[in-house]
């Protein structure tokens, strides 16, 4: 590696354990600079990023790239049924949620953007997060193809709440069933679960039955019909 491209990369690093550690309005770039060692001072912040925004949002970045990049992001496949993009949108969301990395100044940098969002959102937003949503009101539109925009935004976010639950409320739930239960609900599991309850909540798959499972044997609930199958004459 280039010493141009060390210094990016060290600057970047020690951004981001500043502004996980103290958030953008109390980091300091002198601070970021002596974390980053001696090759680095406020003249290369500027060179390589701009400035401590620019600075902030580059950390930012880097950390929900840090984030996705050991999960499995298989390729979309549109001419796959609806109903089995559902079930691998559901899977790859649940990956990224239960994956912990708790301890890692990218998972803290990413919770403070969340809970405190600055323009840093607006960029992962528009180049991650966004394409993604689209992708799920799209699957979503072909179960309901007369619903209005808001409609399908409600269903979408019924979808993500689902997969979310699991890692913003896991400090309760571990205390309610305790944690080896809890480490039970693994990522097979829950998108068999989540999935099952979307589309039979959707019309497009069986009720569940007594036991929690799809009812064998039976039509999808409401009178629907799997999108993409075709009617009966």
């Amino acid at each position: 590696m280039a010493d141009q491209d060390l210094t990016k990369a060290r600057l970047l690093e020690a951004a981001g354990e500043e502004f996980a550690e103290k958030g953008f309005v109390d980091a300091r770039v002198r601070s970021i600079c002596r974390r980053a060692g001696s090759a680095a001072n406020p003249a290369a912040i500027n060179y390589h990023f701009g400035g401590k925004e620019q600075l902030y949002i580059a950390a930012v970045l880097e950390a929900h790239r840090c984030q996705m990049k050991d999960r499995s992001e298989e390729p979309y496949n549109p001419s796959l049924p609806p109903d089995e993009r559902l079930r691998a949108f559901i899977r790859q969301f649940l990956e990224n949620v239960l994956t912990r990395t708790e301890s890692s100044w990218q998972h803290a940098l990413m919770t403070r953007e969340i809970l405190q969002p600055t323009a840093a959102c607006e960029a992962v937003v528009r180049e991650s997060i966004r394409p993604r949503f689209e992708r799920l009101l799209e699957i979503l539109g072909q179960f309901c193809p007369d619903a209005e925009p808001r409609r399908l935004y409600a269903l979408a976010f019924s979808v993500i709440g689902q997969c979310l639950h699991y890692k913003i409320a896991r400090p309760v739930s571990e205390r309610l069933i305790g944690s080896e239960t809890y480490a039970s609900l693994d990522v097979e599991f829950l998108t068999d679960h989540v999935t099952n309850f979307t589309l039979a909540a959707l019309g497009q798959g069986p009720p569940l039955a007594r036991d929690g499972e799809p009812a064998v044997g039976s039509e999808p609930s409401h009178g629907g019909r799997r999108a993409g199958a075709a009617a009966k004459p």
